[in-house]
């Protein structure tokens, strides 16, 4: 069949083989409706099965023979496109650097929820004259019962194994009939509305007949409302009659009442609920900060910016005040942040500043919220939004500045395919767009920092907290002599002692651990047997409240032993802290205190983020404990003493970032203290007093961590001196991985020399088991990041040929978490 038009298509099929583009006829019918960036559903296979794909081309002319050249089936969403032309580019960079397959990328970029599903359905045919056997007979005679079509999968259920074959025999004889249909769901928040008909006869047959008859006294007030208000829902018609859904049907059934239905948006916020506010003025260091940025916006070239603001400096003030000069210009704005816990704080701050043009994205709302913000972003009905990393694909036609607020942080690294770092994408987002990039933070990433120092992006600096209070004064309390002296409390003596004081002053507390649970492990203390999970390998953590063990990797759960699995003893233990248990310990030493909890088991449901800190910022606790969750971004005027216990976890974590990662919590836990003008009070405690991260944190000294940490860097050739890849072979069977892992290594240790790169021998991940896979990791470290990457390329597709199938290899670039 010739066609006038051919699409270039991506099918949703995330294997590398067919990773391809793919070209399809486009029928007479569909002409005016397909686009670039469109979703499709096109045949594909020897079966012909009907497959979602992504539209990146339309063409005249195809190479394709016309004998095998296939049909486009059917336009999604309403001809309306998913992509836009730069989130197809950016699909295409994150290709390339995240090493995956491009419909990874865009499944990626594309609003949640909307993926279609294919199934499979069983049709009974009439049946002729021919002999059945017994199996076919009770499958002819159920269909029959249930009306002659069904799921295939709810068929084999019914009958089991031994009648595949029997099923797949009248399939053969014609009297099953195997047919595929695609689902969608739309997620479509539908409102009902009601009207009188315009036949007036009807209309007043109906009023008449409700008049004589008392029995239909909920008509006649229908009848009476409608009259009056010509078109009212169904849901206000209820409220305003008092009658029920009976008489409603009855007249919709009789044509008296005619149903309209109105697609609407869900607001995931009201605006009734916040206050206006106006810019403050700015003090002279953030007039400055302000002007510089405004000046590299007004650049064609425009370097990345790095705002480096101690902790209270006010730095999303000066977003605020960036994003009405982008809306000034009718622009939009993406503002990013890394934790669902600061969504609140921040989104109250854009909205009562700009109103309804603003919306929020996250993974806490449920999938028709999300998808009507991006449809509200898409459609141009709001100009800025705020949500964690995915709100960079919402499909914006005219982004005039991206901020990514606590640039720093680890969570905007994406631990799924595609692995992707939103501070790059970011970066090639501006690009694209000619916005400006505004990373915020009062502890830098030391590679981003060190570009601005090389003069790459640009440094901006706000030294001064805005309300001209001081940073808050900082004891080091070592654990070690806490121990000697027989204090065994997770609390050191001057912490209790502050916390005792602050309660008597009506001032609030911050305390802050970075791990959740109530015990670290349970271990058995005769045989010395920990609980671990199958899976990982990794020790459950003990949840009091609950009473289980969890695995805080997969998610298992498991019920608590009485017995040791391994010998038999009752002698269980729990060791180690977590946020359960000091949330337990505070209780008994400040019975008269008012407790909060905030980790990840008290936040799972929808919107406990902000209720929790909305309870603290009204006074209504005097403690909050917590993990990293209130380590940043948050301001309480009353909050003048933070405690951080066992500052050191971090330091102890396989990474070569450690340090820093230690670093940038402690600062800015310890930052949440006298933001306003009480003075603040920050106790850390830690077995490692002299360590470098806990002493500049301590003094809140950046600029002499980074110094510290830039030349151990370049010592131990560790970005930003070198570029890091990371090759993680995974799979069920350990030896397995374990000789593919060594294969990997042997090959580059054969072909480093001529690529220039350094090969660290093959090691199990610091995650050795992960959800029943083993993992084995080999790092290549090289100063040239087109040889790293080609060397990397190249040796992997060697090894995988004589690999098993079982085997897989995941590839990282500059990793962010090694586990």
């Amino acid at each position: 069949m010739m066609y006038d038009k051919y699409a270039q298509v991506i099918l949703a099929i995330t294997h590398s083989k067919a990773d391809r583009i793919f070209d399809y006829g486009i029928p007479k019918e569909l002409e005016n409706i397909i686009c670039v960036g469109g979703r499709v559903i096109v045949p594909f296979g020897q079966k012909n099965s009907r497959t979602e794909g992504y539209v990146v081309g339309i063409l005249e002319q195809t190479e394709v023979p016309k004998n095998k050249i296939k049909a486009v089936l059917d336009v999604l969403d309403e001809g309306k496109p998913i992509f836009t032309d730069v989130t197809l580019e950016l699909a295409k960079l994150m290709k390339k650097k995240c090493f995956c397959t491009l419909s990874q990328c865009l499944q990626a970029i594309m609003p949640t929820g909307i993926r279609t599903k294919n199934v499979w359905y069983v049709q009974l045919q009439p049946i002729m004259e021919t002999e059945l056997t017994e199996k076919e007979q009770e499958i002819v005679a159920y269909l029959e019962q249930k009306g002659k079509n069904m799921l295939i999968q709810d068929l084999e259920n019914t009958f089991g194994s031994r009648y595949q074959y029997a099923i797949q025999t009248l399939k053969e004889k014609g009297i099953l009939k195997f047919r595929q249909k695609t689902l969608q769901s739309t997620y479509k928040k539908e409102k009902r509305y009601v009207t009188l008909t315009d036949d007036t006869t009807l209309l007043a047959q109906a009023v008449e007949k409700a008049e004589k008859e008392k029995r239909l006294l909920g008509q006649r007030k229908i009848l009476a409302l409608l009259q009056e208000v010509k078109k009212i829902s169904i849901e206000d018609l209820k409220e305003k009659t008092g009658v029920t859904q009976s008489p409603i049907q009855t007249l919709l059934q009789k044509g008296v009442l005619i149903e309209e239905r109105e697609q609407q948006r869900r607001d995931v916020f009201r605006l009734e609920d916040f206050k206006p506010s106006k810019p403050f003025t700015p003090t002279a260091e953030q007039k400055h900060a302000l002007e510089q940025m405004l000046a590299e916006r007004k650049k064609e070239k425009k370097r990345p910016i790095v705002l480096h603001g101690v902790t209270g400096s006010r730095k999303t003030e000066l977003y605020m005040q960036l994003v009405q000069e982008v809306l000034a210009d009718g622009k939009q704005a993406i503002v990013l942040v890394p934790e669902i816990s600061l969504t609140p704080q921040i989104m109250e701050r854009f909205i009562s500043r700009f109103g309804d043009v603003v919306s929020v994205t996250h993974s806490r709302l449920s999938v028709g919220e999300r998808l009507d913000q991006w449809r509200k972003a898409r459609d141009g009905e709001i100009s800025v939004i705020i949500g964690a990393r995915s709100a960079l694909f919402l499909p914006f036609q005219n982004v005039g500045v991206i901020i990514m607020d606590e640039a720093h942080e680890s969570s905007y690294y994406s631990d799924t395919t595609p692995k992707y770092n939103a501070r790059d994408v970011a970066k090639d987002l501006a690009d694209l767009t000619g916005a400006l990039l505004v990373m915020g933070s009062a502890t830098p990433d030391l590679e981003s920092y060190h570009k601005a120092i090389m003069g790459e992006f640009l440094l901006v600096e706000l030294k001064e907290r805005a309300k001209g209070n001081v940073l808050p004064h900082t004891t080091i309390v070592d654990m070690r002599k806490e121990l000697e002296e027989g204090n065994r409390s997770p609390f050191s003596r001057v912490l209790k002692q502050a916390i005792k004081e602050n309660l008597m002053k009506k001032r609030q507390t911050m305390l802050f651990l970075n791990r959740r649970g109530y015990a670290t492990f349970v271990s058995c203390r005769k045989c010395g047997e920990a609980m671990t999970c199958p899976d990982c390998n990794i020790t459950y953590t003990y949840h009091a409240k609950e009473n289980i063990l969890l695995c805080h990797y997969c998610g298992r759960q498991e019920k608590v032993p009485e017995h040791c699995p391994a010998c038999g003893s009752s002698y269980i233990r729990y060791f180690g802290t977590g946020t359960q248990k000091i949330e337990e310990e505070t209780k008994k030493l400040f019975p008269e205190a008012r407790i909060l909890r905030m980790d990840l088991d008290t936040t799972s449901q929808k919107n406990s983020h902000a209720h929790i800190l909305e309870m603290f910022g009204k006074g209504e606790a005097d403690i909050l404990i917590g993990t990293q969750m209130i380590a940043k971004g948050h301001d309480f005027p009353n909050v003048t003493l933070v405690g951080i216990l066992a500052a050191d976890l971090s330091l102890h974590a396989n990474n070569y970032t450690a340090a820093e990662n230690c670093f940038q919590l402690v600062t800015q836990a310890a930052g949440r203290a006298g933001r306003d003008r009480l003075k603040g009070e920050v106790y850390i405690q830690t077995y490692q007093p002299e360590h470098p991260a806990i002493q500049t944190a301590a003094a809140q000294d950046y600029e002499g961590f980074y110094s510290q940490e830039i030349l151990l860097r370049r010592a131990m050739e560790y970005p930003p001196f070198t570029h890091l890849f990371s090759v993680l072979v995974t799979g069920e069977k350990e030896n397995q991985v374990i000789e593919a892992a060594q294969n990997l290594w042997a090959m580059m240790e054969y072909f480093k020399e001529r690529a220039g790169c350094i090969v660290l021998a093959p090691s199990p991940a610091s995650l050795p088991k992960f959800r029943g896979k083993y993992r084995w990791r080999v790092l290549v470290k090289c100063k040239d990041l087109e040889r790293l990457q080609s060397f990397v390329l190249y040796t992997v597709e060697k090894t995988k040929k004589k690999t098993s199938q079982n085997v897989y290899f995941e590839l990282a670039l500059q990793p962010q978490n090694i586990v």
